[in-house]
């Protein structure tokens, strides 16, 4: 970012045409009107796809049971995780897997020890949580039954399946593959690139397109329905700003809102 031009005012003060307060005031707005214009100069700079890191192009994640976090950090080298997990390498590709029981598990208790105050109930757990930081340079499948999902900050999505279970997501570019079933799932971001399918069977779903999108999203339903923003267009397609990637959303029964996100 270059700095604005202050020689004009400089010499006005320095020729004693206007005091220090003046100056001042005028530096402090030609400021102001120049920094607009450095940012329209420097537009986002952002990979088309994932690029990998440190030998890992791709992260699996496939657990039963369980609450999932996934959290986008560019401060990790490749990915931690924190909870009970079993971690793989495959080549480029790293493997993380958590099997838990589908249903409520109170850990920490013991019939013959039982909760005897309010501080020891809050001390249950009632589902297993896995926790996992990934560099956004790595696409990442998710493989999750009876249990939810969060995901955010992290740009590239691949196979995602969630069944039985809720998946929210935030931050993404594209999602190369979704298949939500009897569940509900909510996917919000910039997606501006690449191509990506998101299907819903027999749930709810809801796509919001952040402001940097830049998108064309096609739909195609069975015995669902999807609701359009209300400068959509036509019945089975949206453009959000100049359309260069590609969603397809299909709904098989249930329905999907498609929305502008401001963010």
């Amino acid at each position: 970012m270059s700095d604005p031009d202050l020689s004009q005012i400089l010499a006005d003060l320095a020729a004693g045409t206007i005091d220090a307060a003046e100056a001042a005031r005028r530096i402090e707005a030609a400021q102001m009107a120049h920094a607009p214009q450095d940012a329209e100069r420097d537009p986002i700079d952002e990979p088309a796809g994932p690029t990998g890191v440190k030998g890992t192009e791709r992260l699996t994640i496939r657990a039963v049971g369980r609450r999932v976090t996934v959290v986008g950090d560019a401060g990790v080298a490749t990915a931690s995780v924190t909870g009970e997990h079993v971690l793989r390498r495959q080549g480029d590709v790293m493997e993380i897997s958590a099997d838990g029981e589908v249903g409520p598990k109170l850990e920490g208790f013991s019939v013959l020890n039982p909760p005897k105050s309010l501080d020891d109930l809050r001390g249950l757990t009632f589902a297993r949580g896995l926790t996992v930081r990934v560099n956004p340079a790595i696409e990442v499948d998710i493989e999750l039954t009876a249990g939810s999902l969060n995901v955010s900050g992290v740009p590239f999505l691949g196979r995602v399946r969630v069944t039985a279970g809720g998946v929210a997501v935030t931050g993404v570019r594209r999602v190369v593959d979704a298949l939500v079933q009897a569940g509900s799932g909510t996917f919000e971001g910039p997606i501006n690139t690449g191509r990506s399918r998101i299907k819903i069977e027999s749930g709810s779903l809801t796509l919001g397109l952040e402001k940097r999108a830049s998108v064309t999203v096609r739909s195609q339903t069975q015995l669902g329905r999807v609701v359009w923003p209300d400068d959509g267009g036509a019945p089975d397609e949206v453009v959000f700003g100049n359309g260069s990637a590609r969603l397809d959303l299909e709904v098989v029964m249930g329905s999907a809102t498609v929305r502008k996100v401001d963010a």
